[in-house]
């Protein structure tokens, strides 16, 4: 398998990656602590049939779970809500391990959590600078907005971008000052890369 274009491209991939991979969240399944037993579907047109279909049941201690049927074989996943704290987070089990998750990944004849799996967060193989750029960008949209025009232009300094409505100067300048850290830390990598590619020249 050959990675797609960009800084990796050419080389062969031997990491899978969570994103290539379709996942199930814990909080998809709060409804089904207060709802009657029996037969329910995951609404969702990325998941096979087998992986959509569930039926929720509870055991002799009341603690729900569902079953999915995959491959006529049973994948049991219990639905586990933490107490202690206040917002009552629920917590969805792997069928491998055992271990409480938030997520799960749907492989061909399975559930289960990232690490059962094996699978690999894209920002794992990422060089420093693209962690870099990544973050900035974040911050920007933090700030500025999604729609912000060229948030995502690393070239634009950001000096002189307006202070967004309602936000208190104070708050403002902090936010900036981190971003405008954290460009002056970006630059020399851009340098270095461009001096390497005039060097190829």
């Amino acid at each position: 398998m050959t990675m797609p274009k960009g800084h990796h491209y050419g080389r062969t991939q031997t990491r899978a990656y969570t994103g290539e991979y379709h996942r199930i969240n814990a909080n998809a399944f709060k409804s089904l602590l207060t709802t009657p037993l029996g037969s329910y579907s995951i609404d969702s047109e990325y998941l096979s049939a087998n992986h959509r279909k569930l039926v929720l049941k509870e055991n002799k201690n009341g603690v729900r779970y569902v079953t999915f049927t995959i491959n006529d074989k049973p994948h049991k996943i219990a639905l586990k809500l933490d107490n202690r704290s206040a917002s009552n987070k629920l917590y969805i089990t792997c069928p491998y391990c055992q271990k409480q998750r938030q997520h799960l990944y749907a492989i061909k004849h399975a559930y289960a959590c990232r690490q059962c799996i094996g699978l690999h967060y894209a920002s794992q193989s990422e060089r420093p600078q693209d962690r870099l750029i990544r973050r900035i960008r974040k911050l920007r949209k933090e700030l500025w907005g999604f729609d912000w025009p060229d948030v995502n232009n690393m070239f634009e300094n950001i000096h002189y971008w307006p202070k967004p409505k309602g936000m208190r100067w104070k708050t403002f300048y902090m936010k900036r000052d981190k971003i405008t850290e954290l460009e002056k830390i970006y630059w020399p990598f851009v340098d270095s890369q461009i001096e390497k590619l005039s060097y190829l020249l």
